[in-house]
């Protein structure tokens, strides 16, 4: 079933006109020039049997079917047949594999209906593998534009993702959710996750800059984060640390509001849960020196609470480039061997450095440090 269904695709795709080189008319649309470009030469987009690309027409359900089948090599049909998409009509096996990636599914597909951009942005993230689990900041959206509330309730966690990821990015401060999608807006938004994910293109995090630094004077008191924390379910063990964390802020230099609120990250406010344990003291997931894996045994156990609040600010130290306080930890040597030791200077410059994910200093900025 599943080959047969991809075997017409196939066959449907060299019938469908997409030429090699097309009227691309860049006149208006210079902005989206390298996205339509790529796009053309991937065939993910084609021009009509004139050669024009029509690049400010607005895409409809079947042709955004089309779109994101082929750009990310989908194949698997679901399980629903729709009445208006009849088995001859050109668009059958793409809306069939299509149906898994919408958000939301009617009886009707509407094939001929023209989509907005939440709907495209929403389904080009499920094609692209993720999930709406994958969210980091729930309230991104607002954050950044001024018009977030217009975003439909169904469609707000993925294009959450969409604006961290760097794929949605807007303009003016609006996201304009309603708006209906252009085959060149459609064409720029699967460059940004395409190209990036080749390592072609490096995107912005859809925040708005900021440059939050690790070292000074608190911003918050010690009494506002034990009563933040307490608001937030924490354990008692991370109530008590925050007195060893306001200490070793005095002594580095290095905030301690900023480790406090990395800490709640690192280990749900002192309820854990994971790998990490709380009899290790371990408050910021610190791997033991040469640890490749993700267990329990591969993160460095400290022996007493205060040596773990120390074993954090000496990590930390080891980024900034300041000198640890007593006997370091294995791992604090690792990162000191690192060609960017001692240059991180900024909390939103640790995403790709403490952690792989790019959105890691803005996290705990907007999740945690803001609230506290």
């Amino acid at each position: 079933m599943v080959k047969d269904m991809k075997r017409r695709a196939r066959l449907l795709a060299a019938i469908l006109v997409c030429t090699l080189m097309p009227n691309i008319g860049f006149a208006d649309y210079d902005w989206a020039k390298n996205a339509v470009e790529y796009c053309v030469e991937r065939k993910i987009l084609c021009g009509y049997e004139n050669g024009d690309l029509g690049l400010g027409d607005n895409i409809t359900r079947e042709q955004t079917a089309k779109i994101l089948v082929d750009a990310f090599a989908l194949g698997t049909p679901g399980d629903k047949t729709f009445s208006d998409v009849a088995g001859d009509r050109w668009s059958y096996v793409y809306v069939q594999i299509f149906q898994n990636y919408m958000k939301k599914k009617n009886e009707n597909f509407k094939p001929s209906e023209m989509v907005t951009r939440e709907e495209f942005a929403s389904s080009m993230v499920l094609a692209s593998g993720l999930k709406e689990g994958n969210i980091r900041n729930p309230d991104i959206l607002s954050f950044n534009f001024d018009d977030a509330e217009k975003v439909d309730s169904d469609y707000k966690k993925l294009m959450c993702i969409a604006v961290e990821r760097g794929y949605y990015k807007g303009s003016d401060g609006l996201l304009r959710p309603k708006d209906l999608m252009t085959r060149a807006e459609a064409c720029s938004l699967l460059y940004r996750v395409l190209a990036s994910k080749e390592g072609k293109l490096t995107l912005d995090l859809g925040v708005r800059q900021s440059s939050t630094s690790l070292l000074g004077a608190p911003q918050v008191s010690r009494e506002q984060a034990v009563a933040w924390a307490k608001k937030n379910g924490a354990a008692q063990i991370f109530i008590d640390a925050a007195e060893l964390y306001w200490k070793y802020g005095e002594l580095t230099g290095i905030r301690p509001d900023i480790l406090y609120a990395q800490a709640a990250k690192e280990t749900r406010f002192g309820n854990y849960g994971g790998a990490v344990k709380p009899e290790q003291n371990n408050w910021a997931g610190i791997k033991v020196k040469g640890a490749t894996g993700d267990a329990t045994e591969d993160h460095e156990t400290f022996a007493t609470q205060d040596d773990g609040v120390r074993g954090h600010f000496n990590h930390m130290s080891a980024y900034i480039g300041l000198a640890p306080i007593g006997e370091p930890h294995g791992r604090y040597y690792s990162v000191k061997s690192l060609s960017w030791a001692g240059t991180v200077k900024t909390l939103e410059e640790l995403g790709g450095k403490w952690c792989p994910d790019l959105y890691y200093g803005y996290s705990i900025l907007h999740n945690y440090l803001e609230k506290m």
